[in-house]
C-alpha cells in the first residue's frame, strides 16, 4: 500500500509552463520526461527518492564504525540513529514530500564539504550555493530546513577568512533567493477556482484544493493565524504531550550525552548543535508541526555525527558514553521502534490508536 497522499501529488502538478512558481521545480522537471505526471509515476519517483535518501542515510551513520575503530560503542550509536523515529521511519512513512529530495541533497553537500572545502573553497562555494538555490527551488523551506547546518558545518571545517567571506556570499544569496521565491512565486496565471478545475480535468479527483492552495497568494498572517488555531486545538495539545511521553527517554539520553562531552566542546562545535535547530523556526508558520520537531531531531543527530567524524577527542568520548549506557541506549532505541514513526501535523499513530479505543467503550 503506498503511503503517496493525493495532497503531496497535487504538489507535483507545479510547473513552469504558465511563468516562475514556488515549488514547481520538481514537477517541471518530471513534466520533461513525460507530458503527462501521472500518480503511478509519482509514486514510482518518490520511492527511488526514498531509496536513495536510505541508502545515503545509512552509509552517513554508519560511516564512524566502518571508518573508525568499528568499536561496539560506533555500532550502538548507529543502531540509535537509525531506529529514531524522527530519521529513517519519519522520511519512509512521509514518502513523496519534497523533504526526501532536499535531505538527499544535503547529506550529498556534506560529503563534498567535508571532502573538498579545505582543498578548493572557491569551488565548493558554487557547489554549496548552487545546490542550496536549488534546495529552496524544491521547496522554499529548504532555507530553514538545511541551510543554517549546512553553512555552519563548511565553517566547523574551514574557517579561513577567505572561506569566511565566501560563506557570508552564500548565505546572502540565499537569504535574496528565499525572499524572492517566496514574495514571487505565487501563481497568477489563473485563480484558485479556475486553476483547481482544470487541473481537475486533466488528473481527476487526485487533485488535492489544500494542496494546489498553497502556490496561490496566501498572506503570512493566514499562515500564523492557521498555525495558531491548529497548534491550540485539543487534538494537537494531546499529540504534543505524546510526543513529549515518547521522545522523553531520547532527549534524556540526548541530555546525558552532552554533558558527558560538554568540557571538550569548543564555540564552533557548539554553533553546529544550535543550528541544527533551525527547523523549528518555520513553527509559528505552518501547522505540520511535528514535522518540523522530526527534521530538527534529524539534524541533531546528523550533526553529532559531523562532529564525532571529524573531532577525535569528542568521537571516542561519545563512543565511550554508548558503551557504558547500553541499557539507557536499549531503552531508547525499544521506544523508537514501538511508537513508530514521527508524523506531520500529528505526532505518533498510537494516538490516532489510542482515541479510537476510548470513542469504542465511550
Amino acid at each position: 500500500m503506498s503511503y503517496l497522499s493525493d495532497w503531496k501529488y497535487t504538489h507535483y502538478l507545479f510547473n513552469y509552463n504558465e511563468g516562475f512558481v514556488k515549488r514547481g521545480l520538481v514537477g517541471e522537471a518530471l513534466g520533461s520526461l513525460s507530458g503527462y505526471v501521472s500518480y503511478e509515476m509519482v509514486n514510482f519517483f518518490s520511492y527511488i527518492v526514498l531509496g536513495i535518501l536510505s541508502v545515503l542515510v545509512l552509509l552517513f551513520f554508519s560511516a564512524p564504525y566502518i571508518h573508525r575503530e568499528k568499536r561496539l560503542g560506533a555500532l550502538f550509536l548507529m543502531v540509535f540513529a537509525v531506529s529514531s523515529p524522527a530519521t529513517l521511519q519519519h522520511f519512509a512513512f512521509d514518502v513523496g514530500r519534497f523533504d526526501l529530495i532536499i535531505y538527499s541533497a544535503f547529506i550529498f553537500l556534506l560529503f563534498l564539504i567535508h571532502r573538498l572545502s579545505v582543498k578548493s573553497p572557491v569551488a565548493i562555494f558554487f557547489i554549496v550555493s548552487l545546490g542550496l538555490v536549488l534546495t529552496v527551488l524544491v521547496h522554499e523551506a529548504a532555507f530553514f530546513m538545511i541551510m543554517p547546518l549546512t553553512l555552519v558545518f563548511w565553517n566547523y571545517i574551514d574557517s579561513s577568512k577567505k572561506s569566511l567571506i565566501l560563506q557570508l556570499f552564500s548565505f546572502l544569496l540565499l537569504f535574496v533567493v528565499t525572499f524572492l521565491v517566496s514574495t514571487r512565486g505565487g501563481y497568477s496565471a489563473l485563480g484558485f477556482e479556475e486553476h483547481f478545475d482544470s487541473l481537475k480535468a486533466i488528473y481527476g479527483d487526485r487533485v488535492v484544493g489544500s494542496s494546489l492552495n498553497v502556490i496561490h497568494d496566501i498572506s503570512i498572517e493566514e499562515n500564523l493565524e492557521r498555525t495558531i488555531n491548529a497548534g491550540v486545538s485539543f487534538s494537537r495539545l494531546v499529540h504534543h504531550a505524546a510526543f513529549v511521553f515518547f521522545m522523553l527517554p531520547f532527549f534524556y539520553m540526548i541530555y546525558k550525552l552532552y554533558t558527558s562531552v560538554r568540557s571538550e566542546m569548543n564555540f564552533k562545535t557548539v554553533l553546529v548543535l544550535v543550528s541544527s535547530l533551525s527547523p523549528l523556526a518555520l513553527y509559528p508558520l505552518g501547522h505540520d508541526h511535528f514535522r518540523w520537531w522530526s527534521l530538527a531531531i534529524t539534524n541533531i543527530i546528523f550533526s553529532m555525527f559531523l562532529i564525532i567524524i571529524n573531532d577525535g577527542v569528542v568521537r571516542n568520548k561519545v563512543f565511550s558514553f554508548f558503551e557504558e549506557n547500553v541499557k539507557l541506549v536499549g531503552f531508547v532505541v525499544f521506544v523508537g521502534f514501538t511508537s513508530g514513526p514521527l508524523g506531520i501535523t500529528g505526532s505518533f499513530d498510537v494516538v490516532g490508536y489510542a482515541a479510537r479505543v476510548v470513542r469504542y467503550f465511550i
